[in-house]
């Protein structure tokens, strides 16, 4: 589903050598502006912000969508014990990972 990524990095985009695909989409005047405001004087291009914007955005669903599968899993008591006995089981090695293994 979602892919971990460092926070602030951006999703991996298509390459130009044939990945991309031309598109038209309408946007409320405000967001065009914004757009046309943020791209001026950019050699990246208006396309490379609107990729990248909605890459981003995509991100962000996927991480509030897992983070709503991990709170449901958190209530589900079959999941809290296997998380216990997961925890239990490798208690020794965040011991020793920790420097206070005896």
């Amino acid at each position: 589903m979602a892919k971990r990524m460092a926070s602030g990095a951006a999703p991996r985009l298509a390459r130009r050598d044939g990945g991309s695909r031309k598109v038209t989409y309408s946007l409320p005047e405000p967001v065009a502006s914004e757009v046309d405001r943020r791209s001026a004087g950019s050699e990246r291009g208006k396309s490379r912000l609107v990729a990248e914007a909605l890459s981003f955005y995509f991100a962000a669903q996927d991480q509030r969508a897992l983070a709503v599968l991990y709170a449901e899993a958190a209530q589900d008591p079959q999941f809290q014990a296997d998380n216990e006995a997961v925890q239990r089981d490798f208690a020794p090695l965040d011991r020793e990972a920790s420097g206070t293994f005896p």
